[in-house]
């Protein structure tokens, strides 16, 4: 391989030699000017991704705070709601009758601030399929009939969605299947 370049470089002249130099200095300083056009581009895309990621952090707090201001108005409203109804004279000589109205009233009210949120409660009816994304097993009654196997028994209380995402799971009920081991006696 020596040999191959002393015969290439006996054949080249002085002059061919200049011009290869003067090619591989300009290459040289295009590379390094090049090089440093990029690490200038990169920069200023890292710093642009910075401050984007800055502002979406911002504005991702900024809504979330938003939201939670809102909710918070509708509490503050059903609080202050209720304080009156404490406060008033009547409250001191209220009957059975009249307390049963306002925590029905309350419920209403409660209601009705879930459903502005696009909060809307759910209730299993006895016989439908278990599913986890929606249910959680808050206990077992254990059956003998296949049929109703991972079936609901009956609901404890309503789960609650916010548009197609489940923000509180049911909690129910579950019928499982007794398996007994084959050839012992039931009785």
């Amino acid at each position: 391989m020596e040999q191959i370049i002393e015969e290439a470089l006996e054949n080249v002249s002085p002059e061919q030699v200049d011009a290869i130099n003067e090619i591989l200095l300009n290459t040289q300083e295009q590379c390094q000017i090049m090089e440093q056009v990029l690490k200038k581009q990169i920069e200023t895309k890292d710093q642009l991704i910075d401050r984007l990621h800055s502002e979406l952090e911002y504005y991702k707090k900024d809504q979330a705070d938003r939201l939670i201001n809102q909710a918070m108005k509708e509490v503050i409203k059903l609080r202050n709601d209720l304080l009156k109804v404490m406060e008033s004279e009547d409250w001191k000589k209220i009957d059975e009758r009249k307390l049963r109205q306002v925590i029905e009233y309350l419920e209403e009210d409660i209601t009705d601030l879930l459903q502005r949120q696009d909060i809307e409660p759910f209730t299993s009816l006895p016989g439908e399929l278990f599913d986890p994304s929606m249910h959680s097993a808050a206990g077992m009654v254990f059956t003998e009939d296949e049929n109703l196997d991972h079936r609901i028994q009956k609901s404890k209380s309503p789960g609650y969605t916010k548009g197609d995402r489940v923000l509180i799971h049911e909690p129910v009920v579950v019928y499982r299947k007794e398996n007994k081991p084959v050839g012992v006696a039931q009785g």
